[in-house]
């Protein structure tokens, strides 16, 4: 039906230099070449000059404070991200709290008990028939696993809403220690959430801005999939999440056989001929290139 963004406020947002600053102000955490390793991968990064951080995290750029990664920091950022997403998609599509059928939030590192679901149906009220699924650990996929369990839902419940919120929480997430692997997350990773409204309800048809056609799950169970993003502690005891060399083969992979199983529903049949034509073409010993699809005319 419709979707929202978390927009963090203006005292979230810090620039490069702050974060360098944050940086050297963890005290002993890092060591210059840490900062120094940390510093190139901000600047390679992509990133803004406004990016969002929890106030648990810049706390620190004033000198004297330590950070706070606390139980209750890191749910008081759950609760900004989540709620803040929520309020705005209901402002948005004009559904009311009590008419949610389904929630799924999906959160990898950052899992508390009550839920983060029940903080959300605590906030707003939500009716106790509500079905609600809090999922952890899926990490950058998480959001596609997330509306295609909603769709699932929808599929065998008619005439129902389902509310799907993405989100990861930063607070607890900091590492500490000096593994160049375990460093990256620590300036790539942003704070940051949506939230998406589905429905089947025949009334809301015409308000919908997108229709679900097609959703393709691929589950890699090698080794090196496995092992490309591992939350753990290093040699000193430090937790943190390890991202391996070779995640981007690995994510390429992953995303050519999904892309493989997607073509055949998405691709316009000439398109699909074009590639069936390729492979016999290179099976006979034409000496044919494998023919890519243009995705673009799907």
């Amino acid at each position: 039906l419709d979707f929202t963004l978390f927009e963090p406020p203006a005292d979230w947002r810090v620039s490069k230099s702050e974060i360098r600053q944050m940086l050297r102000n963890a005290g002993e955490a890092f060591s210059e070449a840490d900062i120094e390793f940390q510093s190139k991968v901000l600047d390679n990064s992509g990133t803004g000059e406004a990016t969002a951080w929890p106030p648990g995290i810049i706390r620190c750029l004033d000198k004297g404070q330590a950070q706070d990664q606390s139980v209750a920091a890191s749910r008081a950022e759950a609760d900004a991200v989540i709620c803040g997403c929520l309020e705005k998609l209901f402002e948005t599509t004009g559904v009311k709290p009590k008419q949610v059928d389904f929630l799924v939030i999906n959160c990898s590192l950052f899992s508390p008990t009550p839920s983060l679901c029940a903080m959300a149906c605590n906030r707003f009220k939500m009716r106790s028939n509500c079905r609600t699924y809090n999922l952890s650990g899926q990490g950058c996929s998480a959001s596609l696993l997330s509306v295609d369990l909603a769709s699932e839902l929808l599929q065998n419940n008619p005439n129902s809403i389902a509310v799907v919120v993405s989100t990861e929480i930063v607070t607890p997430a900091l590492y500490h220690g000096h593994e160049k692997g375990m460093l990256l997350q620590n300036t790539l990773f942003r704070c940051g959430g949506a939230a998406i409204l589905l429905t089947n309800q025949i009334r809301l048809l015409s308000k919908a801005k997108y229709r679900l056609r097609h959703l393709v799950r691929t589950q890699c169970v090698d080794d090196e999939s496995y092992g490309a993003v591992f939350q753990c502690e290093d040699h000193t005891g430090h937790a943190g999440v390890r991202l391996s060399k070779t995640i981007v083969p690995i994510a390429g992979n992953a995303m050519k056989i999904n892309l493989t199983q997607l073509g055949p529903l998405v691709l316009p049949l000439y398109e699909q001929a074009k590639v069936v034509l390729s492979i016999i073409g290179r099976r006979i010993g034409m000496g044919q290139r494998r023919y890519v699809p243009n995705f673009k005319s799907a």
